[in-house]
């Protein structure tokens, strides 16, 4: 039970933020950034008239980049060439941005007022314009809430054209277009969704809809994902005229902004509006070889050594330091540690570091009041000897994580130091740090900064790595899946230099922006950069579409790039679902149940619930080593070989579904080609085998091999048949379909339907356990069961229902609203309309 409940903690941790989605849709418009001719537009239906009989709406997410730009938003004209319009005015009033929507009949208009605070870069709304022609109204609405309303023209049936940006190519007075970003464009007729523009570059055809297959005319479109691909320089500040040693970058997590020690005057700069504001000491900066760090409840910022000694204090109002500690301690030297404030102790700590030849593993606090340091005692330390590893928060107060760095276990440099690729967990609750079961990958850096950011939703561990190339150092952005231990580089390589010099480099999740920042120290100068989250990588990236002006207006053909058709399939599949987190089932038992979604895999060993996964006999995943072709093709001959009516698949079938339109001898050769290559790779895998038997091809499962979906269907089997004890049964259903939706992720037309029928299964065997006369069953376990449930389906009533009620009645009230707060967004995003249920609703259900 105590495993389960640490485990359902990290669940209701997981539940009060937005899941991030594993695609990147939405194209950013060019602006006054660049000339007319390189201006972005949308035709939507590729500028062709759109027949609408009766009442219509349309609908769109926008975001502003910039938002003093001015210009339309939209253009909607019918077929007299009346043009409704949707037009963004950032001047008309200080604080306030509107969007007006002006009829063009008496030029009524209808104000969308928007406070300009609000108008964060990656901040999104979304406006929905109904014509009811039953009313001769236009309705307004701004995320979901009714604005207003005016009288127009209706006319009963009609055709309208729909234009984003600039509508009139040729027409030099028609040059304004707006800063923004636009995606999820949805039209409906009388309440039904007839055309849905994800505008999703990850799909094979990015601007046709997948209702009617209608497409958009794209001029200078820029895809969304290429900002979570690549870094931007914000800003740079210079320091100093000559090299210094470091002094510290402080962020503001609260009010967004950054302080930057300049040794004369402290600098201020806001990430939200890029204006920076200076504050100047009354005496110099105590600060050498320093960190700096920011506490918002006291409104002060700590500074001191990067090591053992000298610690100051500086009060904002006050604008001077107040030195507590003027001790230096030169065999305290700490390179290369993480240091970090923990409220609860009201101290400074440092852990590990590099100094006078030796590495270290101690953790070390500072007292304020008897202004000395003290080596902290902890209960258990499991880490060895090493510096310059990637420190960040973990899922709960009080728990940070530890990675990698260099050291060896007596911490001497004369026996030469490693790189390690390990992590551990440092509980500041019960003073202990102990090393976590997370499968190991080389990859190579030169060192490891502090600052690591954590995703609570998808176990994804972000932080920056210092490579050397040649004569020069580059700096990386990584990110380590804490669910399989790998490391893959994001973004794009974004500072490089050929000298050795020392530097210092900072990685912060800005929340309003939903940006990474980071934050480089160079001898001289500060500089900034940033890049949208979540960031992708290069192999992530698919198809991109680049057209033409008025000249050549025919879309390119979009290019495609491996690895991408699980993103693909994830969007075709249930629409617009979300990605819930995927939790593992098994627990590390040797950290207490502490993170138990860290695991070694177990090896020789398939799941199919929560993705595709296929482990060989060391426990590593090589289902990324298969093209989407074997994918496929291995995919459909195991998911027959589990049927009870076919047992396996034969050639000819097998052919049919995956090369329909090739001539009988090139299906021979590819088929064969395909076998073979599937055999190798299954050569690293003990007891998964392809075999052919009376003229069917199978996977077989062999001496002890397992495959979580052969465990469910056991697990019916045996619940048709014998009488089991009902905590073990619903612990064992739990354990297998954890990890969530069946192959989520992955579609394919024959796939489909069985995905659907196994989901829709596992759903109603979930459910027959939320019967409250079986007392056995836990509350806990019922919100477990909720949120497997709403893995499945997120828009499932009855699961939202339940585990509102459960939090509702365990007095966690703040945590139940939340809940459904989510749930409403979710089931607006997927159905367009509003949940039919209020909170005060499902609490007295």
């Amino acid at each position: 039970m105590q495993i389960l409940l640490l485990s359902l903690l990290v669940i209701t941790l997981f539940q009060l933020t937005y899941p991030q989605v594993n695609y990147i849709p939405g194209i950013k418009f060019n602006s006054k950034n660049v000339e007319r001719n390189q201006r972005t537009s949308l035709f939507l239906n590729e500028n062709n008239p759109i027949r609408l009989k009766t009442s219509f709406s349309i609908s769109f997410d926008i975001s502003f980049w910039d938002y003093t730009k001015f210009g339309p938003i939209l253009r909607i004209q019918d077929s007299d060439a009346n043009e409704f319009r949707i037009i963004y005015s950032p001047f008309k009033d200080q604080d306030t941005s509107l969007i007006e929507l002006i009829e063009p009949f008496n030029n009524n208009s209808i104000a969308l007022k928007i406070p300009k605070k609000n108008l964060i870069r990656n901040n999104w709304f979304n406006i929905k314009l109904a014509f009811d022609k039953s009313t001769n109204k236009i309705k307004a609405y701004l995320d979901n809430s009714f604005v207003g309303s005016i009288d127009y023209k209706a006319i009963k049936e009609n055709q309208y054209r729909f234009v984003f940006g600039i509508k009139e190519i040729h027409n030099p007075n028609d040059y304004d277009v707006p800063g923004i970003s636009v995606k999820n464009i949805i039209i409906s007729e009388n309440s039904e969704t007839k055309y849905f523009w994800e505008l999703n570059p990850f799909k094979k055809n990015p601007l046709t809809d997948k209702i009617s297959n209608s497409k958009i005319t794209a001029i200078n479109p820029i895809w969304i994902y290429k900002e979570h691909l690549k870094w931007d320089k914000v800003a740079d500040f210079i320091v100093s005229d000559i090299s210094i040693s470091h002094l510290g970058v402080a962020f503001d997590s609260i009010n967004h902004r950054l302080f930057i020690d300049r040794t004369k005057d402290l600098l201020i700069y806001d990430l939200i509006t890029g204006k920076d504001s200076i504050i100047k000491y009354k005496s110099n900066s105590p600060a050498y070889w320093n960190d700096l760090f920011y506490d918002h409840d006291k409104q002060l910022l700590y500074s001191y050594f990067t090591g053992l000694g000298k610690v100051s204090v500086f009060e904002l109002k006050k604008k001077e330091w107040l030195v507590k500690d003027t001790s230096t301690n030169h065999n305290g030297h700490h390179f290369g540690s993480a240091k970090f404030s923990y409220p609860k102790a009201d101290k400074l700590f440092l852990l590990g570091g590099y100094g006078w030849y030796k590495v270290k593993n101690d953790l070390l606090g500072y007292d304020f009041t008897k202004q000395e340091w003290t080596k902290v005692s902890l209960k258990k330390n499991e880490m060895s000897p090493r510096a310059w590893f990637t420190f960040g928060k973990g899922f709960r107060d009080g728990e940070y994580l530890i990675y990698g760095g260099f050291g060896n276990d007596s911490g001497n440099q004369e026996f030469g130091f490693k790189f390690y690729y390990d992590m551990f967990l440092l509980n500041m609750e019960d003073s202990t740090i102990t090393k976590l079961k997370l499968p190991e990958q080389k990859f190579n850096y030169a060192m490891l900064y502090n600052d690591a950011y954590l995703d609570k939703e998808d176990s994804s561990f972000y932080f920056l790595s210092q490579i050397e190339q040649g004569k020069g150092i580059s700096i990386f952005l990584n990110k380590l899946d804490l669910r399989t231990g790998k490391v893959m580089s994001v973004g794009n390589k974004f500072w490089e230099r050929s000298a050795g010099k020392w530097i210092y480099s900072y990685l912060h999740y800005n929340k309003a922006t939903n940006e990474f920042i980071s934050v480089i120290f160079d001898s001289t100068k500060v500089e900034l950069f940033s890049i949208n989250y979540p960031p992708i990588s290069e192999t992530q990236k698919t198809y991109e579409t680049v057209t033409k002006t008025d000249q050549n207006h025919h879309l390119i053909i979009i290019i495609s790039a491996a690895g991408v058709l699980s993103i693909t399939a994830l969007i075709i599949y249930f629409k617009k679902r979300k990605v819930k987190p995927n939790l593992t089932n098994r627990v590390n038992n040797d950290v207490n149940g502490d993170y138990n979604f860290i695991i070694k895999p177990s090896p020789n060993s398939l799941k199919l619930f929560g993705g595709f996964y296929l482990y060989d006999r060391e426990g590593n995943d090589i289902a990324l080593t298969l093209s989407p072709k074997l994918k496929e093709i291995f995919l459909l001959i195991l998911i027959r070989s589990m049927n009870n009516h076919h047992r396996g698949i034969t050639s000819e079938e097998l052919s049919s579904i995956i090369w329909p339109d090739a001539s009988p001898e090139s299906v021979k050769s590819n088929r064969g080609v395909a076998i073979n290559k599937l055999r190798k790779v299954l050569s690293s895998v003990d007891g998964i085998d392809l075999e052919f038997s009376d003229k069917l091809w199978a996977v077989k499962l062999n001496n002890g091999a397992s495959c979580d979906y052969a465990e469910y269907l056991k697990f019916c089997s045996n619940n048709k048949t014998e009488k089991n004890n009902l905590k073990d049964m619903v612990h064992t259903l739990i354990n297998i379909v954890n990890g969530g939706e069946f192959l989520k992720g992955i579609s394919y037309e024959w796939l489909d339907s069985v995905k659907f029928a196994i989901n829709n299964e596992v759903i109603t065997s979930l459910k027959q356990y939320f019967d409250d006369e079986k007392t056995e069953i836990s509350d806990e376990i019922r919100l477990k069961l909720c949120d497997i449930i709403l893995a499945f389906d997120s828009v499932d009533i009855e699961a939202i229902k339940i585990k509102i009620k459960i939090l509702s009645s365990q007095g966690k009230l703040h945590i139940a609203k939340n809940t459904y707060g989510l749930f409403i967004a979710e089931y607006k995003r997927i159905y367009d309309e509003n949940c039919p249920l209020s909170f005060e609703e499902i609490i007295k259900s």
